[in-house]
């Protein structure tokens, strides 16, 4: 038997069927085109767009967050080289302690309780190294900062103040000013837009 064939009674039955009257076949035919036209794919494409944009503000969230975290690769302990049998100066600028401190620039140095301590920036945060020791006193995470071309310019140490250094992140050049308890970074117009408290020896 052909499976293009129907059974003698069912066709029978279908030629004794009434036909539809003409606005209700329209009305099938205009459903079946609905079914089948460009709109209706066009509500699935937005549905989709809107799940695509979805995932990728996800995705894109996780890597901004991972790229502005404190990171897990911030030294614990600095291995001192070899030159430290002469007491560096606080101008020494990181001459003891940098040669663990990879993907890290140093800031600047500033002293603190007799202490000579040194800044040094990565991509990610701020260490401060206690420069005798090379011990980590603290990890601080960059500012959120807008790009821009000023740099604060004329700030100058005073009693209460010392001027550590000046750095650049995310196109911003950033100064870091130790004063008498915390850690502040300025922006280009020498704002305070962060502080931290000033570390202490371990």
């Amino acid at each position: 038997m052909n499976d293009d064939e129907l059974a003698p009674h069912i066709s029978d039955a279908i030629k004794h069927v009434a036909p539809a009257a003409s606005a209700q076949r329209d009305e099938h035919i205009a459903a079946a085109l609905a079914e089948i036209s460009p709109v209706s794919s066009r509500s699935r494409t937005k549905w989709l767009s809107a799940a695509a944009a979805i995932v990728v503000l996800l995705i894109g969230g996780n890597a901004l967050y991972a790229s502005l975290a404190p990171s897990e690769n911030t030294p614990t302990e600095i291995a001192m080289s070899e030159q430290t049998s002469s007491q560096p100066s606080a101008t020494s600028k990181g001459s003891v302690c940098g040669a663990d401190l990879t993907g890290y620039t140093i800031v600047g140095t500033y002293t603190s309780s007799g202490s000579v301590h040194e800044v040094w920036s990565s991509t990610k945060n701020l260490v401060v190294i206690d420069q005798t020791s090379c011990a980590l006193l603290g990890s601080f995470t960059h500012p959120v900062v807008v790009a821009n071309e000023k740099t604060c310019d004329g700030f100058f140490s005073t009693t209460d103040t010392q001027w550590v250094g000046a750095y650049s992140v995310t196109g911003a050049t950033l100064t870091l000013i130790a004063a008498t308890n915390e850690l502040q970074i300025r922006d280009g117009s020498c704002e305070v837009i962060a502080s931290y408290p000033l570390p202490t020896q371990p």
